[in-house]
């Protein structure tokens, strides 16, 4: 057994199966990737071999020569891939991937029948390896350095600096053994010194080829340590070292403590133990460990994608019971460790506090929009420190903060982050020291300004969204007090009749039991005008109603114009869940509309039928019709009219919204020339069977009279 030989090959081995299991995840599916794979892991088990052959002399050595040749031949075949692509038609790389081929598989025959043919026994290593295969291995690595020199030849100069390092990685694999073979051919005896030693002379190759990895992409992923993890490896590995130092000096103190040796074992174990809680629960410690990491492991301070993924995933709660100022305040805070800070946003005034997390805003923290602090943050777009402006004023041009700013705090305000949403100053944020303290650098500026836009552009965002609630509070009053001019609009119609045929006919008692009838029907219908603002919601009562007298009132309301409606209903007695009076009105709504596009000698019907408890109320004229791009994009947007000054543009929409309300829908069919048909269908409430079957009534003007 040799142990120098075991630790040298078994370093070696443990080397290139992480290195294979780095470029493990992402290799399939692409061959240089896999070729990468198997090259690393027979390298892996090939210094397993050879690390078992020194532990176990007694081994055969064909085992020993068949990994040695199996490493060689893999290495070759995986720059015979490389260096094809680049040329093709060339007869060298021809012959030599020929040679590369062909001499692997001859060692491996060849070795084969000598060891297990010729010489049936199977020799032990004992430690001599045969004359021929030191031949065998020592063609096969001058070939492979000949390979490497012709791939690295033939790479276009852009792609020799992401193959520098794997052609050194394996120049290094085929060298070593260039030299080792050589040198036992020529001295006719192996120098174990250099057997023992190439095992850790061949790991040096391993983190060469992984930078090559690293930068060719297209044989396997990036490689990435995150820095959770090497975090908490030096922390473990902290804790580790300082066990293993308290564990030697108590066993120093019991053997060589005399009679208070046990004692003072027991005292200081304890010690030690509670002093590494004390430690492990400061924050000041991790704070102070996290930089350190950064510092000397990564060449950037902060995580990047880790830090926006926690920024977005602070703004993005809405359980945490704080306003949105808080929350934005805090996930600045949370990046760098400060323990408070505070956010001011521009109204009418100047800027205000708008919010504090873990801070108490000092009075007269208002900053006017004329302050000096304001025009430099607008202008400059600085990020202001607060230690540098202290110590070098002049980098600030003069400026003049609050003088609220300046006085001595605990903890101390520590930066001035504006909040710039496109290029516009909409307020800063205040943070206070955090802990442990920190220079600012370039990297924490740049950081600072990206969470000054993100939080700005949050904020603009729930401002936005609060505006845009309010503006819809109006948008209902606006649209409730539309629709009550439009109701008002058909009553002072009708009193406006009245008035108007007052002095013609006033001594006409027809006329007078007409006008107190309409003067009634008014009346009725502001008192439920007066019933909807009252309610809470704006859906009429339900009630169960029966649609024929609801259409026949209808009818007979629209009876006064031409063409006069016509009614037919095909049911019995059918019951819907409405509003009366609001169905009424739509239906009133549809037959008028009807009749101002129908010439007077045109028709205008209204027919109602039942199919599978749903019923169909269908208003049909012949007038002009519409388009179907004005049914689509104009009929029922509110506000929107064809009448000129007559009307406000509401009524199909209210129509629909009814509608809609009531669980049913609307269907318009129309084409120019040709009228149209509006088509409300409603859901049946109970229909209750008629004596008979139903019978089709038609109802000409005057409600049938």
């Amino acid at each position: 057994m040799d142990l120098a030989g075991v630790v040298s090959y078994g370093v070696c081995a443990v080397a290139f199966a992480v290195l294979m299991l780095l470029l493990m995840p992402n290799s399939r599916g692409r061959l240089l990737g896999r070729m990468l794979l198997a090259a690393c892991g027979l390298t892996a088990l090939w210094a397993a071999v050879v690390a078992w052959v020194r532990w176990f002399p007694e081994t055969p050595v064909v085992v020993l020569e068949l990994a040695e040749v199996a490493k060689l031949a893999t290495w070759l075949a995986l720059l015979v891939a490389l260096l094809r692509p680049l040329r093709p038609g060339s007869g060298v790389i021809r012959v030599l991937t020929w040679l590369a081929v062909g001499g692997a598989a001859v060692a491996a025959v060849w070795l084969l029948w000598v060891q297990l043919l010729v010489q049936p026994e199977l020799v032990p290593v004992g430690f001599g390896l045969q004359g021929g295969f030191v031949i065998a291995a020592l063609a096969l690595s001058l070939l492979g350095l000949i390979l490497l020199e012709q791939l690295y030849r033939n790479l276009p100069p852009e792609r020799r600096w992401g193959m520098k390092f794997l052609c050194l990685g394996i120049a290094v694999l085929f060298g070593f053994d260039l030299y080792l073979y050589s040198d036992a051919l020529l001295f006719r005896q192996l120098d174990l010194v250099a057997w023992d030693a190439r095992g850790l002379v061949q790991t040096l190759a391993a983190p060469l080829i992984l930078v090559a990895a690293r930068r060719n992409p297209d044989w396997a992923p990036p490689v990435f340590v995150s820095r959770h993890v090497v975090f908490h490896t030096a922390a473990i590995l902290a804790v580790g070292v300082y066990l293993l130092l308290i564990a030697v000096g108590g066993y120093y103190i019991r053997d060589f403590g005399g009679t208070w040796g046990g004692f003072a074992q027991i005292v200081l174990m304890a010690a030690a133990v509670l002093g590494l809680v004390v430690v492990l629960g400061s924050a000041d410690v991790r704070a102070r460990l996290r930089v350190f990491v950064a510092k000397h492991f990564f060449s950037n301070k902060y995580d990047y994608r880790e830090e926006w993924l926690r920024l977005t995933q602070r703004l993005a709660r809405d359980d945490d019971g704080v306003s949105p100022y808080q929350r934005a305040v805090h996930a600045m805070a949370e990046v760098f460790g400060c323990p408070a800070g505070a956010v001011w946003r521009r109204d009418d005034d100047g800027f205000q506090v708008a919010g504090a997390w873990r801070m108490k805003p000092p009075g007269g923290a208002e900053v006017p929009e004329s302050h000096p602090l304001v025009g430099f943050l607008r202008q400059r777009q600085w990020v202001i420190d607060l230690e540098e402006y202290r110590a070098h004023p002049e980098r600030y041009a003069a400026l003049a903060l609050p003088a609220w700013m300046l006085e001595p705090h605990h903890p101390g305000i520590w930066v001035v982050v504006p909040l710039l949403r496109q290029d516009t100053l909409t307020g800063f944020v205040l943070l206070c020291t955090p802990e442990p303290p920190m220079q600012i650098t370039w990297e924490d500026r740049d950081l600072l300004k990206v969470l000054g836009r993100e939080v700005a552009a949050y904020l603009g965002q729930h401002e936005y969204a609060q505006a845009l609630a309010q503006a819809r509070q109006f948008e209902a009053f606006n649209q409730l007090t539309a629709f009550l001019m439009h109701d008002l609009k058909n009553l002072i119609a009708q009193q406006s009749l009245v008035v108007k045929n007052a002095e013609k006919h006033k001594r006409n008692p027809a006329f007078i039991d007409d006008a107190m009838e309409t003067i009634g029907s008014s009346v009725a219908r502001m008192e439920r005008l007066l019933e909807h603002l009252q309610r809470s919601q704006r859906s009429g009562i339900q009630e169960r109603v029966e649609l024929r007298g609801l259409l026949e009132d209808a009818v007979a309301r629209c009876a006064d114009r031409t063409p006069r409606p016509e009614l037919t209903v095909s049911a019995g007695p059918v019951f819907v869940a409405a509003d009366r009076e609001e169905l009424v009105m739509v239906v009133v709504h549809l037959i008028r509309n009807a009749q101002d596009a129908t010439p007077a000698d045109g028709h205008v019907r209204v027919l109602a039928d039942e199919v599978d408890d749903t019923v169909s109320i269908r208003v049909v004229d012949t007038g002009e019709g519409m388009t179907g791009a004005f049914i689509r994009d104009e009929l029922f947007k509110p506000f929107h009219t064809t009448k000129s000054a007559k009307g406000m543009g509401i009524g199909a929409h209210q129509v629909r919204e009814f509608v809609r309300r009531a669980g049913g829908r609307v269907k318009v069919t129309s084409s120019p020339g040709e009228g149209t048909e509006f088509e409300i269908s409603l859901p049946c409430e109970r229909r209750q069977e008629a004596d008979g079957v139903g019978a089709e009534r038609i109802i000409h003007g005057q409600g049938g009279q």
